[in-house]
């Protein structure tokens, strides 16, 4: 990117300014009674580059929950632990026109890995002896990622989505009848809550943003992380299919592969280029942050980063 520093610093500062009339606009994910108690106000927005300079902007240490941002997560290990072939035999690729936690879009296997049905089958796909040490092991691939140990469950946030999933509990279910996977489903959910609980901020995540945009390299000392394929195919997924059912309006309009997640946060990745994280907590009625998608449509235009232009 031929932009000086000081020019993208003035860019997003003028970016943050025009999505202020954004403010406002949307509602709390109160169907998680803990996400309900976060301050409605709270907004963050940090650029990561893939030589690791960092620019960062409001609450960039407030912690929140990755919720279904961590669905590109499970979608790495899985992909490490199985394979591309196994991995798609379970589930498919191609975006719902159903909301996120429909049970509709599962059909014979779930339409793709970042809707929950996909994710709870992602996660039954990780290897380990147990619920803690998969875990575990995805946790140790976030902090890896975002280059922090600072980073770990919410407590609260798991407990209090443990007691208000009953619909995750009963996809869990009906794709173990349909012998999608053959696990303990009530630990497979186990784990997918706990994926969705760990907390981190905006700087780390727009760190793990960074590292899928150098190809699964380390940022300094460009050891692989993750394999350029899985990458290429984690990319795509959250191009197609990562803000639920507005996917391609989105990828149309902001240009950018994303994920988002209920607590208000959206992971981009442009790549060869940045690692982005927005945080605020009103969503649109697809669950996406309504000031997030908007902020990220006008740096996308403003900085250039726009993937197919």
């Amino acid at each position: 990117m031929s932009i000086a520093n000081k020019d993208i610093i003035e860019k997003i500062n003028l970016a943050i300014k025009k999505s202020e009339k954004y403010i406002g606009m949307g509602e709390i994910a109160s169907y998680i009674p803990e996400l309900a108690n976060v301050n409605p106000e709270n907004f963050a927005i940090a650029l990561v580059d893939t030589q690791g300079h960092t620019y960062e902007f409001g609450d960039t240490d407030v912690v929140f929950s990755m919720q279904s941002i961590s669905k590109v997560i499970s979608l790495i290990m899985a992909l490490k632990d199985n394979g591309y072939d196994k991995v798609f035999e379970k589930v498919g690729s191609e975006r719902s026109q159903y909301k996120f936690n429909s049970v509709i879009p599962i059909d014979d296997k779930p339409a793709n890995p970042l809707i929950n049905a996909g994710a709870i089958t992602t996660s039954s796909l990780i290897m380990g002896e147990d619920v803690i040490e998969k875990y575990d092991r995805i946790l140790d691939l976030i902090k890896q990622m975002a280059a922090s140990d600072d980073i770990g469950l919410l407590e609260e946030v798991y407990l209090s989505e443990m007691d208000t999933t009953d619909i995750n509990r009963a996809i869990a279910y009906y794709l173990r009848s349909k012998g999608i996977f053959d696990d303990d489903a009530e630990k497979v959910l186990d784990l997918y809550i706990r994926n969705c609980s760990i907390g981190l901020t905006a700087k780390q995540l727009a760190h793990i943003g960074a590292i899928l945009a150098n190809s699964g390299k380390d940022l300094n000392s460009q050891k692989e992380i993750i394999s350029k394929d899985i990458v290429k195919i984690t990319v795509a997924q959250m191009a197609s299919c990562g803000m639920y059912e507005i996917s391609g309006k989105y990828l149309q309009d902001v240009g950018i592969p994303s994920k988002s997640g209920v607590s208000g946060a959206i992971l981009g990745v442009v790549p060869g280029k940045f690692g982005i994280c927005v945080y605020s907590p009103l969503l649109d009625q697809a669950g996406n942050s309504v000031r997030g998608k908007n902020l990220l449509k006008i740096l996308s235009n403003d900085l250039d980063l726009n993937i197919f232009l």
